[in-house]
């Protein structure tokens, strides 16, 4: 707990995180912040109203920092407030006969305690209550995200980063997804922003430290939100911010490193708890519109809220209204492949690819059979690519998406009542419905299609020879181009029930039940293999001695257009439908146990039971070996496991300035994994040997069950590439087989038997107030993940093949495979060639294993000033970010690769900036205006060829804002001041040739934003 004091003169900023090398910041702001000026009186007009209410009120309106314990305040009543305070003035006026007082802190925070008992008349008279200080964080009643242990001091033993509602709408944010992704510990994007066709496009992951989706634990208010119902990939599953609107949200807190010792499974990476709004009287209206310079992108949100409240019941509302315009990579000129040596050329978009990879003779006029469509275009000759004369698009690519069309509205419903006993009834009802189209590129048509294994890319026409086709549709033949898009529907429900009381002294107790439905369907129109085939490939003539299928091209229906009825009538409406659904209960018991010489001795107690389950299943079918759509694979499963835990907590004063954090935890699943009971621990110290000053130290253990779609699905199929070791062996061209690369379907079967991933982390950190209204911090931490879940990778899989077919590895050394072992003979059996002998890989069957370990290790840090002049408030916030090391490891268990090997960290899967820094300077003026300039650093990436990095980009937005009258303010944002683009990699030859998860092409961005009060 950090020391608290009465004296009035102390009274200063929130502690909050500093940024240690900001040296430059302490300069500029250290001497003026410790002249501050007395607050400035203001005009209050509240109404008599319950005394919780009152105080949210009055710290929304004083812009303060106050805490409180509800258990407190029940019952009691503050009288009406009118006329012109100071916020000290004003806050002894709500408390006014309530027994209650309030206590500052060094940092600056305003608790709610008991009144002192009053003191003998010959005793000194207690000093006057201070001013406060005119600005602060206002966060209200707060149980900080790491500990469910009610804390009356801000930062803990972990570190902790607190995103305020304000904070986020002064730096331009229209999302959560927005929010975190310019945090230094975030990076945004389990999926590809753009490109269309996504297993799970629509949703809006986080990815803590780089750990990936899935490893981060989102909580509301405490409560684990379920999963999105489409896996990240086909394969993982992982939560989801885009179900949560950002009206109705008060602030976010970020813990990162392991806290499943507090809150159970998957928070290896960090815990994400999204604080609510709590009930306030009043009306008010949200309008912000805006667009991009460049054209399109235009969005509209709207936001309202109202508050009702009587003697012994408070009740709240919000409803938000989101619509965001489809972008399209052509309109910011993102159509073909960074120039190669050869010059800029248009993509392929028809021709037949023969031996040598020389393009076969068109007939004349072909492309202009499709009008503007194709061009007619010499393909220069280019390592890995067909050259000659072929029909060129440069706008295929451009269809995709670069930010995706969504309609959707929101709403929660948050009331309370209370009842005898100091009992407390609540209830929270959170609804969402939303649509979403994603723009996809034009379906390609390579080769004939197989029900069991899918498209090919080879085939032996009997007059062309062994050939590759390529066949690009148009949005000509399609109908346009909204038929291409994938089409959203979503639907959330959300319930929460509770019930809260005093145990005794100081003790809460809290009852919570909750259930949350989750559904979400995708609909996409498909071509259908069988009418493929039938349409632009004769009857099959069996196979050629290497494993090629002999089928002719129907030469007529591949040089001319489709109509519109002809693609109709080869293709269908694709439709996913999912399901996620979780029933929890919980009980805690929380509060302080005894009164010791050091401190308070602190405590929590908490079971938990809940049981999650969900469902994924499609038509046509997108499964392997039953495959009915052209060039489209995916997975299907369903089903359930419930959950039971243990856990506690402890606050143990060692010292007046030195406390002990313990925390337990045992977690027991119940599914066809059988995991058995998990425990998890953490520790943490927390040293305060001087006031504004604190040292602190955490470690704890984590843990991250197998996601429900890697034991339950129905094994699902992906389409992909990878060397044919055992051709490139028998041909004599290892260990060099880059020319052996074949396409082929990974088919991905269920593993009821996977393990927990484990998690350990370690943080060491200080933070130091060096004035009274500056604040700084520096957190070293460490993150290690172990036995994580994840596929095998077919290229093990086929180098297990060749082994076990030749007895000699991919250098030429002999193996110490036995080719007669069952290990050999299931090596073998997990390819599947085409035609006799040594044939084409059709098919690779794969599973998921615990096979990786990854650590991360960095540093934080965190400044925060503010000063007081003539001219208004200034406020400063930096944070920086810098990761030191980052290490993975694999392995391939079951297979003949089941040693751990080094991998690189970075890769096309897992992608974290080397650091981060971000700041915001923001002004509140004396005359009612105010303005905003916040900048980002963005670190450097690795090329795609991992030749080199790609440099820093740097963005600002900014905002300025005039309040009109007492009830009306407008604000105009700038995001992007200097149309920054996205670092494009020359290296990279999938749209839209830049790291789409991590930046964004939509250019600068203007919205104006309407604030009304109606009270």
């Amino acid at each position: 707990m950090i020391a608290a004091t009465d004296d009035p003169e102390r009274l200063g900023g929130k502690r909050r995180h500093w940024l240690a090398p900001a040296l430059l910041c302490l300069l500029l702001f250290g001497t003026a912040a410790r002249a501050q000026t007395p607050a400035a009186m203001q005009a209050y007009k509240m109404p008599q109203q319950p005394l919780e209410q009152a105080l949210a009120e009055l710290a929304a309106a004083a812009d303060l920092q106050i805490l409180m314990a509800p258990q407190m305040l029940r019952g009691k009543t503050a009288p009406a407030l009118s006329g012109r305070y100071s916020a000290a003035e004003a806050l002894q006026q709500l408390l006014a006969g309530s027994g209650l007082s309030y206590r500052l802190t060094d940092s600056g925070v305003v608790t709610i305690v008991a009144a002192p008992k009053p003191l003998p008349a010959a005793a000194a008279k207690p000093a006057q209550p201070r001013l406060l200080p005119q600005v602060a964080t206002s966060l209200g009643a707060l149980q900080v995200t790491g500990s469910r242990i009610r804390r009356s001091e801000f930062e803990g033993a972990a570190p902790l980063t607190v995103i305020s509602a304000e904070q986020m709408e002064r730096e331009g944010r229209f999302s959560l997804a927005e929010v975190l992704a310019i945090n230094g510990m975030s990076v945004y994007g389990a999926e590809s922003q753009s490109g269309g066709g996504r297993f799970s496009a629509n949703a809006q992951p986080v990815n803590l430290r780089g750990l990936g989706a899935g490893r981060a634990l989102i909580l509301v208010d405490g409560r684990r939100v379920p999963d999105y119902p489409f896996p990240s990939n086909g394969r993982s599953n992982f939560q989801s911010l885009g179900s949560i609107p950002l009206a109705g949200v008060d602030r976010v807190e970020v813990m990162t490193g392991g806290a499943s010792a507090v809150y159970g499974a998957d928070a290896i990476a960090g815990v994400i708890n999204i604080v609510l709004k709590q009930p306030r009287d009043g009306h008010q209206l949200k309008l912000r519109t805006g667009t991009s310079t460049q054209g399109g992108a235009d969005r509209v949100d709207m936001h309202w809220s109202a508050g009702f409240s009587g003697q012994d019941w408070r009740a709240d509302y919000v409803l938000q209204f989101a619509q965001d315009e489809l972008l399209r990579g052509y309109q910011r000129g993102i159509q073909v492949a960074p120039q190669s040596a050869a010059g800029p050329q248009p993509a392929l978009g028809l021709g037949v690819e023969g031996e040598g990879g020389v393009l076969q003779a068109l007939p004349a006029g072909v492309c202009e059979r499709w009008d503007t469509a194709f061009v007619d275009w010499n393909y220069a000759a280019a390592p890995g690519q067909a050259h000659g004369w072929g029909c060129g698009t440069w706008r295929n690519a451009g269809y995709a998406s670069l930010a995706d069309a969504r309609r959707e509205i929101s709403g929660r419903l948050h009331a309370e009542r209370d009842l005898p006993a100091d009992i407390q009834l609540w209830t929270t009802v959170q609804l969402r419905h939303a649509r979403s189209e994603i723009a996809a590129v034009p379906e390609t048509i390579t080769g004939p299609h197989s029900s069991r294994t899918g498209r090919v890319n080879l085939v032996q026409d009997p007059q062309l020879g062994l050939v590759s086709p390529l066949r690009v549709l148009t949005p000509q033949e399609m109908g346009g181009l909204a038929p291409m898009n994938d089409r959203y529907a979503e639907q959330m429900a959300d319930l929460a029930l509770g019930l809260r009381g005093d145990a005794w002294k100081d003790m809460e107790w809290n009852l919570t039940l909750g259930h949350s439905d989750y559904r979400l369907q995708r609909d996409f129109r498909r071509l259908l293999g069988a009418q493929v085939n039938a349409f632009f490939f004769g009857q099959a003539q069996g196979f050629t001695d290497d494993g090629v299928i002999i089928q002719p091209l129907n030469l007529d229906h591949w040089y001319r257009p489709l109509t519109t009825g002809e693609y109709r009538a080869m293709s269908a409406t694709v439709q996913y439908r999912a399901r996620s659904q979780v029933d929890s209960a919980s009980y805690v018991l929380s509060g302080d146990i005894a009164e010791l010489k050091t401190g308070k001795l602190g405590m929590a107690l908490v079971l938990e039971a809940s049981h999650q389950s969900y469902a994924l299943q499609n038509r046509p079918s997108v499964l392997p070996l039953q495959l009915e759509l052209y060039d489209l694979a995916g997975s299907v499963g369903a089903g359930g496991r419930s959950r039971y835990a243990l856990g506690g907590e402890a606050r143990i004063p060692l010292a007046s300035t030195l406390k002990l954090n313990l925390a337990g935890r045992w977690d027991k699943y119940d599914d066809s994994a059988s995991l058995g009971i998990t425990p998890t621990w953490s520790a943490g110290l927390e040293w305060r040997p001087l006031a504004g000053l604190l040292l602190r130290a955490s470690h704890a253990t984590s843990f991250k069950v197998p996601d429900m779609h890697w034991t339950y699905t129905d094994g699902g199929g992906s389409f992909g590439s990878a060397v044919d070791v055992l051709r490139c062996m028998q041909a004599g061209a290892n260990p060099d087989c880059a020319a052996f690369t074949s396409a082929f379907l990974t088919r991905t079967s269920r593993n009821p038997g996977l393990g927990a991933e484990s998690g350990v982390s370690s943080t060491l950190g200080v933070v130091w107030d060096a004035a009274e209204a500056m604040s700084m911090s520096l957190d070293y931490w460490d993150v290690r993940s172990e036995q994580g879940i994840g596929r095998i990778a077919p290229l093990v899989l086929l180098r297990d093949e060749a082994e076990c077919s030749t007895g000699m590895k991919l250098d030429g050394s002999p193996s110490s495979a036995d080719l007669r072992s069952w290990e050999c003979r299931k090596a073998r059996a997990r390819v599947v060639r085409s035609g006799g002998g040594v044939g084409r890989i059709v098919m690779v069957e794969s599973m998921a294993a615990n096979q990786s370990n990854e650590r991360v290790r960095g540093l934080d840090a965190v400044v925060d000033a503010r000063m007081d002049t003539a001219a208004g408030q200034f406020a400063l916030h930096s944070a920086w970010s810098r990761m030191l090391h980052a290490s993975r490891r694999v392995r391939a268990p079951g297979t003949l690769h089941e040693q751990w090997r080094q991998v690189p960290w970075q890769s096309g899967e897992n992608r974290a900036f080397r650091s981060n820094f971000s700041a915001s300077l923001g002004w509140q003026g004396t005359t009612g205006w105010s303005a905003n300039l916040f900048g980002i650093r963005y670190g450097s990436l690795p090329r795609v060829d991992g030749n080199g990095r790609l440099p820093p980009l740097f963005l600002w937005n900014a905002n300025i804002g005039k309040r009109l009258t007492e009830q009306a303010a407008v604000t105009l944002f700038v995001n992007n001041v200097f149309d920054t683009p996205p670092p494009r990699d020359s290296s990279n030859a999938k749209f839209p040739y830049y790291y789409d998860d991590v930046y964004s092409a939509v250019g600068r961005q203007l919205a104006v934003q309407l604030d009304y009060n109606f009270d």
